[in-house]
Formats: C-alpha cells, structure tokens, sequence
C-alpha cells in the first residue's frame, strides 16, 4: 500500500463548519399542512404553508435539540460485555426561551390554539385574555425551525430546516417578572410519529451557499483524427507548450506521455482513455493542477501525418472545468 499522507486523509475543511447566524422557530397547528419540501429544485428557500407562525426573538441560547436514547441489553454468562442491544427508546425534544410577548410564544407555552376558536386575537385588537382549564387538553403543534449560514468563500445562505411535523409540549420553564429582565416564557417541546410522514423529525440541508461546495467539474477534451491518415505524426499545443510527435496510431497511455512531458503538465495532471488512433478518438481529463478548472482548450496540427485524404486533428471540450 502507499504511504498515508495524513492531511489528505483527515480532509479537514473549515467551509463545513456551520453556525447558526440568523435563526427562526415557526408553529402551526396540526391542521396545519406538514413541511415536505423547504427548497425548489434549485436549493431556494420556499415560503411555509399557511398557518404557520414565527415565535420571534429568543435569548442568546438559541434552540437546544436534546435526545433521550435507551437501549435493552441480554447479558451472558459467556462475555463480559452484553451479547445484543436493541433500541428501545429514542426521542427528541426542542427547548427555547422566547424573549416576545406575541401569539405564538404565550399560545405554545399556555397551550393555546394557534387559530381558530379559542386562539388569541391579533395583537393590540382587543383584550387578550386565557384561562386554565380544569383538564388541560392534549394539543399537538407542527414546528418549523430554520437556521441561515454563510459560505464564507461566495457569500451565500446555507439554510438547516427541521421540521417536528407532530411535537407535544413536555415541560415549560419558570415565567419571572423583573424589572431587569425581558419577561420569558420557556418551553420544550417534544417530536412524535406523525401517521402520514412516517417520522417524528425531517432536517435538510440547502440554499445557494450550499450548493457552491458541490465539487467543480474537471474539463474533458476530445483528440479524433480524420482524414484516414496510415503515418507520420501530430503535435497537440496545450497553454502555449506543444509536444513532441505523437504517432499516427497512438494510444492513450501514448497521448498521456506525450501531454506529461510538457513544461506545465506533471504527472496526475492529465488521464487520457479511448483510443487507439486514428479510428477512436482520445478523452484527455485534466486533473492536479487543474483540477476543477476551466482549461485552455489544445489545438492540434496534422502537419507531420502522411497518406490517407487530407488528414486533420481536431480537438473539442465535451466537459466544460469549472461548471
């Protein structure tokens, strides 16, 4: 085997380190339509279905994603370490601390409606006003929380969306009253199955900036003979370089030679495949150095090839680099 170079191996790359600049939490009712599809073909973010509602600002924690995992272990005489697990629990709750006195931040943490009868009215439309129910009731919501990054190197949005299309409220932190503090109004909420999706969390990963990390395309020229020449030579000319002769009937490894002994092409710069010539043409990818990149396109010259009918080298790009 070859030896390892350890900073290939490791791929380090700091553009995959995502933080969450710009965020938002939405909820919505369960009649509410799920979320299937927060981007369009082209990674842009889509606006939510009707019913949805943004929470607003929140304190510096953010939205914290907690599991809670457990597992069923059979233990054996024979082994110090359990012989089989099986999951048997794996949950997932939201937790966030909403900084708004709004619809949505005092509907989620007293379990109210977010529409219809029984929600609050529009801010500043009238008295808003809740009470405790004797039995309180069991209300699923569908949430939406979607955190916007940069591509540091473009500019562009990277956008995370998850989505609890069936989430239950599990807990709600201590509302405090202080002159030296925003009024809060935690809560956690957690997913559960919804019956249509089949899960109880779906997360993607899209937007512009995310699409600019898709690797770029390394360019594909074409080298066909015409003409029918039986000898003699041609030349390619790549970036101002041209090669030495290269037989009539090369081959591919032959052509790859021939492009490598070249002053700016090294080894791995070039992979040639196809041929022989002058029947089947050769597909030389450029690659190292050039990896990625929108090349020069060579040109070639039949001067040096002998009989057939007025033989020519004709070279095209049938891969763009760099698209």
């Amino acid at each position: 085997m070859p030896a390892a170079d350890f900073t290939a191996m490791a791929e380090l790359r700091q553009s995959l380190i995502r933080k969450a600049l710009r965020y938002a939490i939405f909820a919505a009712d369960s009649s509410a339509s799920a979320v299937s599809a927060p981007f369009d073909s082209g990674g842009v973010l889509q606006t939510l279905p009707s019913g949805y509602v943004p929470v607003g600002f929140t304190t510096t924690d953010g939205v914290t994603f907690s599991g809670d995992m457990s597992n069923s272990d059979v233990e054996s005489g024979q082994s110090s370490s359990p012989t089989r697990s099986d999951v048997e629990t794996d949950t997932q709750t939201a937790q966030w601390v909403p900084q708004e006195t709004n619809a949505a931040a005092v509907a989620l943490y007293e379990n109210l409606p977010l529409a219809g009868s029984g929600s609050l009215p529009e801010l500043g439309s009238a008295t808003w006003t809740w009470s405790r129910p004797k039995t309180p009731p069991t209300r699923y919501r569908r949430l939406v929380f979607i955190a916007e990054d940069l591509n540091k190197e473009t500019g562009n949005a990277i956008y995370i969306v998850r989505h609890f299309p069936s989430a239950l409220r599990t807990g709600r932190e201590d509302e405090q009253w202080a002159r030296t503090e925003a009024l809060t109004r935690g809560v956690t909420y957690q997913a559960y199955i919804d019956d249509v999706l089949g899960t109880d969390s779906v997360t993607w990963i899209d937007g512009p900036g995310w699409r600019d990390l898709a690797p770029l395309s390394d360019e594909v020229q074409q080298v066909s003979i015409t003409g029918g020449p039986t000898g003699g030579t041609y030349t390619l000319t790549f970036d101002g370089q041209t090669t030495a002769g290269i037989p009539y009937n090369a081959s591919a490894a032959t052509v790859q030679s021939a492009l490598e002994a070249l002053s700016n092409v090294t080894d791995g710069d070039v992979v040639c495949t196809g041929g022989p010539h002058p029947g089947t043409p050769v597909n030389v990818t450029f690659g190292g150095q050039y990896d990625g990149e929108d090349v020069p396109q060579m040109t070639g010259s039949a001067a040096g090839l002998t009989g057939g009918t007025t033989p020519a080298v004709v070279v095209t790009t049938t891969t763009p680099g760099g698209a």
